[in-house]
């Protein structure tokens, strides 16, 4: 078994949000892990620049100020109607390229998690102006929980059951730390989840025991769950395969690890496709966890 690992504290939570129907159906996750964690918000909107660089420059500084002003109202209705309601918020207004300052915000504010609305149309992250979900979760030092347009799930609802998706990759143990701990924190049940693309043929093929026995070995010797990891190991194609068990399992969180630079390419490489598949058809959030990255630095705009 691996040795055992510190629970996960989540202090600081970042919520980026671009005001569309998306982003207020992944904001109560963030709040409801805020609350469970005890938890900062931070409630983030990026206006890009890009989209008005072409505009007339005798209108742009006007059309700024209005941009900004809408923003700041919205987010400051955000922050005031949480705060109203016990949960710490701070507003931050920034401009430039949303993928990377949001990615920057959260690593100048410290942040555990990210949270981002999706959408399954042309993949991951329209709602965020195209690729910026996907950037954000490439590149992201913490991990980052998404919600797509297909989530069922109630972000009322404790967590009860957690999915982790385990490649043996670094990336995806650690995504099984955040797992364990989830499952720990909900006193959920927990699936461990190992997908093998070839035909390994019956149960008894020695690759599935040394995939189950890699499994077993991944449980912490400490870690205190309410009940024994289930361990999956079977056969097909991996996205298919994740978003499969977890519908069968009800599952209310999934938990994957993705790489860093083509995380989201149409390669081969496990997690590469198939965490744009996954993201993008799951019917619950999925927390994306990857290794550290650069650090960036952002010049922002705060909003009580």
């Amino acid at each position: 078994m691996a040795e055992a690992r510190a629970k996960i504290t989540l202090k600081k939570i970042l919520f980026a949000t671009d005001f569309e129907a998306l982003a207020n159906q992944a904001m109560p996750f963030a709040v409801a892990l805020a609350n469970r964690y005890h938890a900062k918000l931070y409630a983030v909107h990026v206006i890009p620049r890009a989209a008005y660089a072409y505009g007339h420059p005798e209108l742009m500084e006007r059309v700024l100020k209005e941009v900004y002003d809408y923003a700041d109202c919205e987010l400051s209705q955000i922050a005031g109607s949480l705060r109203q309601r016990g949960c710490p918020c701070e507003a931050l207004l920034a401009d430039g390229d949303p993928g990377e300052v949001i990615t920057a915000l959260a690593e100048t504010h410290e942040a555990d998690l990210i949270v981002v609305g999706t959408t399954s149309r042309g993949g991951v992250g329209k709602v965020l102006l195209g690729s910026v979900a996907e950037q954000v979760i490439r590149e992201a030092l913490c991990p980052v929980l998404t919600v797509g347009s297909h989530v069922e799930t109630d972000a009322s609802v404790s967590i009860q059951t957690v999915l982790c998706a385990i490649d043996f990759s670094l990336e995806s143990l650690r995504a099984a730390h955040f797992a364990f701990s989830f499952a720990q924190e909900y006193r959920a049940h927990i699936t461990l989840l190992h997908v093998m693309e070839e035909d390994s043929g019956n149960a008894a093929n020695p690759a599935k025991w040394q995939a189950q026995e890699q499994l077993h070995d991944l449980v912490p010797s400490d870690v205190d769950l309410p009940f024994p990891p289930q361990l999956m190991v079977t056969n097909g194609r991996p996205g298919e395969c994740i978003l499969g068990v977890a519908r069968d399992l009800s599952a209310d969180i999934i938990a994957i690890g993705v790489r860093g630079a083509g995380a989201f390419a149409n390669t081969a490489s496990h997690f590469g496709s198939i965490a744009h598949k996954v993201l993008s058809g799951a019917q619950c959030p999925v927390l994306s966890a990857g290794a550290p990255r650069r650090q960036n630095i952002v010049q922002h705009k705060r909003r009580a």
